[in-house]
């Protein structure tokens, strides 16, 4: 939190100090653990700010658009959208799934074709 502007610096050790001061009273470190917890994302973000390029991912994703983000659906599988709007995903036994937009999900076919060698 060094980096940081001195207002979110003097907020940090303020509720560092409050948790270390119930953990004098009631022995329960959890306090501090908590206050860990809390500060943790801002000093990561404050250590390793986003590239210009998460940047405009993230505005893109603000404004609605993920294209091109991986989607979890209910079943916690991730599906990757192509700029054609279909979903795809590849499971655990290497099998390559589309979803369109319609909803419906199938197994896309492999590719059959096969070069004889010296082709």
């Amino acid at each position: 939190m060094d980096r940081t502007d001195p207002q979110r610096r003097a907020a940090f050790d303020r509720d560092f100090q409050e948790a270390l001061h119930k953990v004098a009273v009631d022995y329960d470190t959890g306090h501090i653990d908590r206050v860990l917890d809390d500060w943790w994302g801002a000093a990561v973000l404050a250590e390793h700010p986003p590239t210009e390029r998460e940047e405009e991912i993230k505005a893109r994703a603000d404004r609605g658009d993920f294209t091109g983000l991986v989607h979890i659906d209910e079943h916690g599988h991730s599906w990757r959208e192509d700029e054609h709007g279909l979903l795809w995903r590849t499971d655990a036994h290497g099998q390559l799934w589309r979803q369109p937009p319609e909803g419906t999900t199938d197994k896309a076919p492999a590719n059959t074709t096969r070069q004889q060698e010296g082709d």
